[in-house]
């Protein structure tokens, strides 16, 4: 059925970020996350909102010893219990609202980098990476339009690197939101389809950062910033596989 007669809505992206949505329908999405990449940021965002928020409350998951007793006893009347049921729900989101409010930027960082530079990489390999049809905007075969085209949409020069030595081709390249403002996505692949991405994008940090690795289930990710931008590589491969690419990736991408 066409988008047109079934069309993506705001509430399918929640279900299907929340994991609520049917087998069925998580591939619909994905074909329609695949051509929209404003919409993939912001399910990817919504992702790591719920990672953050489960991992805040994680600690009071766990069950002491009297807690069975405690819920079993009676309880006195409280002022939630004398409320009609819609004011006890505004009451009781209200509190929840407040306290992950206060809690979340601390955790998170400011809005403009609520979301760590692995997990943005992270997240664009899961979406791009397995994309069999369109997973570039831009091929290899216009190679000096896509360096072109996204480095002045960074506005800074930039390369793609050569990874021929690591056994990757360049497959292209795409625009992907990094941080809230324009990045860019380089795509490779090696002779039997695995493929790796390097994310670059522009951070408020003008510091300097050795690598540093993260995971994500199977897919690893090596980032560093350098010179105001901020880059990661992604794929599924050993972090020592990792580690010499992204050597590569630093030694072309430095200065000339």
């Amino acid at each position: 059925m066409s988008d047109a007669l079934n069309p993506v809505t705001e509430n399918d992206l929640h279900a299907y970020a929340d994991g609520q949505m049917a087998a069925d329908e998580q591939a619909r999405i994905e074909v329609w996350l695949a051509a929209n990449p404003e919409d993939a940021a912001r399910v990817a965002a919504w992702r790591s909102q719920n990672n953050a928020i489960r991992d805040m409350f994680a600690p009071y998951a766990t069950t002491r010893p009297g807690d069975a007793a405690r819920v079993a006893a009676p309880q006195p009347k409280r002022l939630l219990d004398r409320l009609p049921m819609r004011a006890a729900a505004a009451i009781a989101l209200f509190a929840l609202g407040t306290a992950t409010g206060l809690a979340l930027p601390s955790l998170l960082g400011s809005p403009a980098t609520a979301t760590p530079i692995f997990e943005q990489a992270s997240d664009a390999y899961a979406i791009y990476a397995r994309e069999v049809r369109h997973p570039v905007e831009v091929w290899a075969g216009e190679k000096d339009h896509l360096v072109a085209w996204l480095g002045k949409r960074l506005g800074e020069k930039i390369v793609a690197p050569d990874l021929a030595s690591a056994g990757y081709t360049l497959v292209g390249g795409r625009l992907v939101p990094v941080d809230g403002v324009a990045g860019a996505l380089l795509m490779y692949e090696d002779q039997s389809g695995k493929r790796l991405t390097l994310l670059l994008g522009r951070t408020q940090k003008k510091t300097e950062t050795a690598f540093q690795f993260a995971s994500s289930g199977a897919v690893e990710t090596l980032y560093w910033m350098d010179n105001g931008l901020a880059y990661a590589v992604s794929g599924e491969v050993s972090r020592e596989a990792l580690r010499t690419i992204a050597d590569q990736c630093y030694r072309q991408l430095q200065p000339a």
